[in-house]
């Protein structure tokens, strides 16, 4: 009886050995296939080309500018573009969306990417994926002169009429910091400035550095520092190329391109170049 009970014991032993050996494998073999079945970079590389949706009216990140006689799109954004597609060994071809567009445009596959002064925030990652970050501009309220004075908290918001730049980053985080406000919700980052200056809107809320590109040609525009934007609830590392989900070769491929743009310093030129010449062709 007791031989017999040892060797139930030792055959029950075994058995569940082999369905573990069995389930590991099973999870090994699947999460293998899962990257060798991944073909986002192959079919970008077998097209030849790589297509990057851009809005390019947000200086200095991507912009209109006249480079040796040809209306050119320039900025950071769009150098890092060219080098992604360099780096791929493909052409590059840049789509020009609205930014309301991009996110669909890119989960509806008419584009590759997206590289457009899009934050990584949490809720984005809910339906596209991201490569590591690779710049990060605080938000800021940009005012005019005449104006600052109304601004010294974040409650002097209240009641004023704030322009954000309609689906961006800046248009979500207000919507949560100010659930009353009153938001001009435009397209155009060029028509918010128009707006600004011509007392159509008391404020903006953007990112820092093109408040400075937009300062350069406007004197009479001023940042309010006094207010602080708490952007936390964001949970954003910053400004990434965002991508279509499972798409691990592509993104490891254009990760490697950030990484060196990065540790070269290369990148911090762009970023000295773009700033340099969107603020010349913002006082022609």
């Amino acid at each position: 009886m007791i031989k017999n009970k040892k060797s139930f014991l030792t055959i029950a032993l075994l058995s569940l050995i082999m369905l573990m050996s069995i389930v590991s494998g099973c999870g090994s073999t699947t999460a293998s296939n899962d990257k060798s079945t991944d073909n986002s970079l192959a079919k970008i590389k077998e097209k030849g080309t790589l297509v990057v949706g851009m809005n390019a009216d947000f200086a200095p990140y991507e912009f209109h500018a006249m480079v040796d006689g040809k209306d050119t799109i320039a900025g950071f954004d769009a150098d890092v573009a060219r080098e992604i597609a360099k780096d791929m060994g493909v052409k590059l071809e840049i789509k020009e969306l609205s930014f309301d567009a991009l996110m669909t445009t890119l989960q509806s596959k008419q584009v590759d990417v997206l590289i457009s002064g899009l934050s990584a925030t949490k809720e984005r990652r809910k339906s596209v994926d991201f490569t590591d970050s690779y710049y990060h501009s605080p938000n800021v309220v940009l005012t005019t002169k005449e104006k600052l004075s109304q601004f010294n908290t974040f409650d002097d918001l209240k009641g004023k009429k704030i322009g954000v730049q309609l689906s961006s980053l800046q248009d979500h985080l207000m919507s949560k910091l100010l659930p009353d406000g009153n938001f001009s919700r435009i397209d155009s980052m060029s028509t918010l400035m128009l707006s600004l200056s011509q007392g159509q809107i008391d404020a903006i809320v953007t990112a820092e550095d093109t408040c400075k590109m937009a300062i350069a040609s406007n004197p009479d525009l001023v940042i309010a520092k006094d207010i602080k934007i708490d952007d936390s609830s964001l949970d954003s590392p910053g400004v990434a190329v965002a991508l279509p989900k499972d798409s691990p070769a592509l993104k490891e491929q254009m990760n490697k391109t950030i990484k060196r743009l990065k540790d070269s310093g290369e990148f911090a030129k762009f970023v000295d170049k773009a700033c340099a010449l969107a603020a010349s062709q913002q006082k022609k």
